[in-house]
This record gives structure tokens, C-alpha cells and sequence, in this order.
């Protein structure tokens, strides 16, 4: 019996001493984790040159020998709208800038050229793309645009005028230019509207 006892007093104590006892834990509030991510935003734009395509430059050689093309193009991911604007000079004499030969028309794609006349704030400019997408969101491809240029300089039998209206004088034309070396400058910019 005493063993019993024993047993049963081990027993009450193990109890009353909380051995058994359910195990309680605090469970703590819940915890967050919170990502961020940026897209940025891009825009390339620039000539084809050898099959490569945004290049902030172009030569084009012989250009009184065969009209100077060029394909120009943009591809971007960028919300808004904008308008690519091309600007075309005369062919300067680079021994002196002067005489020029002017420049008779420019083609567009298909499509002769109407510039936009000159202002107070920039000078006479085609504009070649445009771009409108107020708040799309792109995926993959990004939106793209690509056109091909023409410019012809002026000749005997392209008329009077030059591509701005401008009177086209003796000596502004290859049949009649100071011989030398010749070159014409084009530029592209953006405009955001």
C-alpha cells in the first residue's frame, strides 16, 4: 500500500506542480512585408545604319550624285504624346558656308514634305512621326514608329523654289554650284504636346 501511496502522491504533486499543464504562447500581431518595383520608362529613337537601328548619327555620301535617304524610327514604352520634328539645311560650301545649295524637296514615306513654317521659337520643321497614347500601358513589343526620308537638292529642272518657298538664285543648284565639298545637316528633336 505504501507503494500505492506513493504513486498517487507522486502523482498529485506532478499535477499541482503544473508539469502537465497546457503550454500557452502570446501569438503575436501579424507582420507585412510590402515589395516595390519600378518600370522605368524608355524612349530610343535615331537612324538605321547598317541594320542597326537608334543611331544618334548618319552619313550619307554622294548625295548630289543619288537624293540622300535615310530611314529614321523610335520605339518606346513612355505615356504621353509627342511628335518627332526634322529640321533640314541647305547643302553649305564648307570652304566658305556660302555659296549653298538649297534643297528642292524632301519626301516623307511616300508623300512629299509640307514644313511647318517658321516662328518665333523654331525654325521651319516637317514633322515626320508622331506619337499619342495619353495613359496606355504597353507591353511587349514596345510601340514603334519608323519612316523612310528622301532629300533632294536643288537641280536645273526642280524648279524655282526651294522645299520652303524660298527663291532659288544662280549658283544655289548642282548644275551651276562653286565646285568643292558640300554638306547639309539634319535634325530630328522631340516635341511633347
Amino acid at each position: 500500500m505504501n507503494k500505492k501511496l506513493v504513486a498517487i502522491a507522486l502523482m498529485l504533486w506532478l499535477v499541482v506542480s503544473g508539469i502537465f499543464a497546457a503550454y500557452e504562447v502570446a501569438i503575436p500581431v501579424s507582420v507585412f512585408a510590402t515589395l516595390t518595383a519600378t518600370k522605368e520608362e524608355f524612349l530610343r529613337h535615331g537612324f538605321t545604319v547598317d541594320d542597326e537601328k537608334f543611331q544618334a548619327t548618319a552619313d550619307i555620301d554622294n548625295a548630289f550624285v543619288v537624293p540622300a535617304q535615310f530611314t529614321y524610327g523610335y520605339e518606346t514604352n513612355a505615356r504621353g504624346s509627342f511628335s518627332f520634328r526634322m529640321v533640314v539645311g541647305d547643302f553649305l560650301h564648307e570652304d566658305s558656308g556660302n555659296p549653298s545649295v538649297k534643297i528642292a524637296s524632301v519626301k516623307i514615306g511616300t508623300t512629299t514634305g509640307v514644313p511647318v513654317p517658321a516662328s518665333e521659337d523654331a525654325s521651319a520643321y516637317y514633322e515626320i512621326l508622331t506619337r499619342t497614347n495619353a495613359n496606355t500601358v504597353y507591353t511587349t513589343p514596345a510601340p514603334s514608329g519608323e519612316v523612310d526620308i528622301t532629300i533632294y537638292p536643288a537641280t536645273p529642272t526642280s524648279g524655282s523654289t526651294d522645299h520652303l518657298g524660298a527663291t532659288i538664285n544662280a549658283g544655289e543648284q548642282i548644275g551651276d554650284a562653286l565646285a568643292g565639298d558640300y554638306t547639309s545637316t539634319i535634325e530630328i528633336y522631340i516635341h511633347a504636346s
